[in-house]
């Protein structure tokens, strides 16, 4: 029973993280005006132009026509770095593994403190079950910013494939405390990891808490859970 609970837990959060370029992890970087969003890396006019053409690809999921709009972007100003972060998804969005990844980390390299990059390269890693280049990638989210939840959900899924419950605990109660300071609207999916993670190490009083947290605020709990918690 409990390695469907894995399946089910691995399958949940895979969803959350990989539905697209606005997720929790895989997002675009918005433009505001004559001035990127993220960090300012560029003043170039004719760069930003480019860059909100492809973005506006990107949110038509034309990702191959925005690639070629975030190039331009880049040659423009080589130093644009949420250009590469929004090539690095469309590269994903694709299934280009292997761009996505050199998109990444060219804008790792001209910023390294960019959690964005850091949690994109850090989702394909898990994909790919890289665990150990991802927690990597998670463990710098974690120490640029430690407010940030992303750094913490990201370990989550890792920690339940590689069997570590206690560190999947911790990761989900982590990533919880934060969600409910903030009242994300992924709390219910926290919560629910949080459970699955309490159940998968053998503590059923928590798991109950915490999952019936998640079915209140709407998350599915698989009938079998349910029915042995008394959810």
């Amino acid at each position: 029973m409990r390695t469907a609970f894995v399946k089910a837990a691995t399958l949940l959060v895979l969803a959350s993280l990989s539905a697209g370029a606005q997720t929790k992890q895989e997002k675009t970087v918005k433009a505001k005006g004559d001035h990127v969003a993220m960090y300012n890396s560029t003043e170039n006019k004719k760069a930003l132009e480019y860059y909100e053409k492809g973005e506006e690809q990107s949110l038509k999921q034309e990702f191959k026509t925005a690639i070629k709009w975030y190039k331009k972007a880049v040659d423009e100003d080589p130093k644009f770095v949420e250009a590469y972060d929004n090539m690095g998804v469309a590269y994903r969005n694709l299934g280009d593994f292997d761009n996505a990844k050199k998109a990444y980390n060219k804008s790792i390299e001209l910023y390294p403190e960019g959690k964005m990059a850091h949690q994109n390269i850090g989702l394909i890693y898990t994909i790919e079950k890289n665990y150990e280049k991802a927690l990597e990638e998670y463990g710098k989210v974690q120490k640029i910013d430690s407010t940030d939840a992303e750094g913490y959900y990201g370990t989550i899924q890792i920690y339940i494939n590689q069997k570590d419950y206690p560190k999947a605990i911790r990761s989900a109660a982590k990533t919880l405390e934060i969600y409910e300071a903030t009242n994300n609207r992924f709390l219910s999916d926290a919560q629910y990891l949080l459970g699955v993670s309490y159940y998968l190490n053998g503590d059923k009083k928590n798991a109950t808490i915490y999952l019936k947290q998640a079915k209140a605020n709407g998350v599915a709990i698989p009938k079998d859970l349910k029915d042995e918690l008394g959810l």
